[in-house]
């Protein structure tokens, strides 16, 4: 994690430790699943647009492997 991200964290914590107001502590934590949802599926989004190019790559590749051998027979 980098810096920022690290007093980020530490910044939530300190407000989550010492409210008092349930209110606030509930929008709080609303917030917070939201944005884990958002991140959850910014990241899926990107693991399947990584496999996807690994395997366009992998089928070029495999078409570049069978080229000599048909041009052999």
């Amino acid at each position: 994690r980098g810096l920022e991200q690290s007093f980020e964290t530490e910044r939530l914590n300190r407000f989550i430790r010492d409210c008092q107001d349930i209110d606030e502590l509930r929008q709080t934590a609303l917030f917070l699943v939201q944005q884990i949802a958002q991140q959850k599926a910014a990241s899926n989004w990107m693991a399947s647009r990584a496999s996807e190019s690994e395997n366009a790559r992998l089928e070029m590749l495999a078409k570049m492997i069978r080229r000599p051998d048909q041009e052999e027979s």
